[in-house]
């Protein structure tokens, strides 16, 4: 990693977030999110696929502990000298996991925040290197998507919550609809559009 990337920063909020050219950039769907981020996070907060723990930073003001996991180890080292920058490494941990495969079914949360990879992508679009997991969302957007919707709700403490991030090019409307099917109250509490994609927070509650 050059001195030019490592010292290449962004101001998100009131907080300073270091980049890496092999960490996804935080962007418009990035910022939306961690605004909810910050006001809704409390007791105990997973950040999945923290990226650069701009989510995990958030969610750290007001909960009591944020565990920040992600598949990407640079993104993880990366996250942490984020933390420490912003003097929250106390509040928040790290791990590796592939969505939850290192999280034991026995670790509930009260809030679990999710920004996934959505952008619909064939075979012949991905990109060699790990920041392909950070957008490459599959045929049709979902492929990550629907295999955390079948996980998350069993590492959920009672009265916990999903805060989500959702494309309108991976189908918002189908996420929605799976979430009520599994007994959640879902609403979107925010919208922005961005070119030609909608972007939604959705927010999931029992």
């Amino acid at each position: 990693m050059s001195s030019h990337h490592s010292s290449l920063k962004i101001l998100a909020g009131n907080k300073t977030i270091g980049l890496h050219p092999e960490v996804y950039v935080p962007s418009d769907d990035s910022m939306l999110l961690a605004h909810h981020s910050r006001t809704l996070s409390r007791g105990k907060v997973l950040d999945m696929g923290t990226g650069t723990g701009i989510q995990a930073i958030a969610a750290a003001e007001r909960a009591k502990k944020v565990l920040a996991v992600d598949i990407n180890e640079t993104a993880l080292r990366l996250a942490e000298k984020n933390a420490r920058l912003n003097h929250l490494s106390k509040k928040i941990s790290f791990r590796k996991s592939d969505l939850f495969s290192a999280i034991k079914p026995s670790e509930k949360f009260d809030l679990i925040i999710f920004n996934p990879p959505y952008l619909p992508t064939s075979n012949s679009e991905r990109t060699s290197g790990i920041l392909d997991a950070a957008w490459n969302g599959g045929k049709g957007g979902r492929e990550v998507i629907n295999k955390f919707l079948r996980q998350f709700a069993q590492h959920l403490a009672p009265g916990g919550a999903l805060l989500m991030l959702h494309c309108d090019l991976a189908d918002t409307g189908k996420t929605v609809k799976a979430l009520t099917a599994s007994g959640f109250s879902v609403r979107i509490i925010d919208e922005i559009k961005v070119f030609n994609e909608k972007l939604s927070v959705l927010l999931a509650t029992y």
